[in-house]
This record gives structure tokens, sequence and C-alpha cells, in this order.
């Protein structure tokens, strides 16, 4: 079964709106490391030395714990906007942490991207290309296993976007990403490729006539 990626909470004509909350291997991480903590402070049988641990435990397990995470596309404002939220940021409703902004009409491609951690295996997470060549990923951290979630989530940006296809390309890729362009740009080249036809027809039947003539 996959581990959810991002859920699109939102979807008009005009603004896409996906949030990540940790997932359930971030919290088995989290409340391990606090149990380290408590166990190391009750073994220390220390007052300053078991609280001590105690606290690197939490501080640890705060480190580790995945962000709450938005991404908002908006076409009326022409704004890529991404949010990201410690767990002491949400619990003390706190104002967010670190906030991206970046133009909606520089994105050409958007593309599922891999990366292959020693003894952990391949995660995967979504990236908007932008015209510069820089890819930002939505999630600071991607979902080990399949990546059937971040290809539909794929689909759905292009289709807001008016995109086509999908890729996926690992982080430690140096080739360039080819951005894929939009259905109004290969209309444009159809139309081109039609009127060359014609003048090229134009131009055979004239040389004819000049012939008989």
């Amino acid at each position: 079964m996959a581990v959810p990626y991002m859920t699109i909470v939102e979807k008009t004509d005009k603004v896409i709106h996906m949030k990540r909350t940790p997932p359930f291997r971030s919290w088995l991480v989290f409340f391990a490391l606090i149990l380290l903590g408590a166990y190391a402070a009750y073994e220390s049988q220390n007052l300053w030395l078991g609280s001590f641990y105690f606290v690197c435990g939490v501080a640890l397990a705060h480190v580790a714990m995945d962000r709450w995470e938005e991404c908002v596309l908006d076409r009326h404002a022409n704004k890529v906007t991404l949010f990201h939220r410690s767990l002491f940021e949400v619990v003390f409703h706190r104002p967010v942490g670190q906030k991206v902004v970046s133009s909606l009409s520089d994105i050409t491609n958007v593309r599922v991207e891999s990366e292959t951690l020693k003894y952990a295996g391949t995660t995967y997470t979504v990236a908007l290309v932008f015209s510069s060549g820089f890819s930002l990923a939505l999630t600071s951290a991607g979902t080990y296993g399949n990546k059937s979630t971040q290809e539909e989530l794929v689909k759905e940006i292009k289709k807001f976007l008016g995109f086509k296809d999908i890729e996926t390309v690992d982080v430690f890729d140096k080739k360039p990403s080819v951005p894929h362009r939009r259905e109004a740009d290969d209309d444009d080249e159809e139309e081109e490729e039609e009127e060359e036809e014609e003048e090229e027809d134009d131009d055979e039947e004239g040389g004819e006539a000049d012939k008989h003539d």
C-alpha cells in the first residue's frame, strides 16, 4: 500500500492547495527518541544528568520529526507559496517558520524526483521545475516505496497548469531537464506547419501554371 504524500484540500480553476502531515513513520521515530531519553534519565539515577538526557531525547525527537507542509498554486496572484511548520509551531500556534514564494508563470515542468539512500531505500518527492533550471521540491522529505501517490499528484498539478506527461528523475542525475511544452504551444506549432504546407502547395501550383503558359 502506497504511503500518502500530499492531500489536495482545495482545487478550483484559479487555486490548488495541498497539505502534508507527518506520516506514521515520523511519529514512531519521535516517540522512540523520547522514550530513549526517558530510559536514559531513569537509569542515570542522577537528577541533573537525568534531566539532561531527557531534554536531549526531546530535542532530537523534535529535530527528527517531519514538518507540516503546504503548497498553494494561485493563478490569480501568479504565485507559488510553500509553508513549513514544525511541531513546536503547530502546538503553540506560532507564525509560519519557513515560507517560499515564487512566480507561477516561471514553472516549465512538474515531475517526480527520487533519491536513493544507503541502507534505507528510495524516497520520492514531487518537484516544480522553473525556467532557470532550478528544481523546487514541494516537501522537505519524501516517502519510501511506491511512487503512485506522487504520480497522481503530478497529474493533478499538470492538469491545473496545462502541462502533459510524467517523468521520474533521480536528484543525483546531472542531465538537464527538458521542459514539457504546454498544449497551446503544440497547437501553435501544428498551425505553423499547416501554413507552411499551404504555402508550398501554392508555390507548386504557381510553378505548374507558369509551365503551361
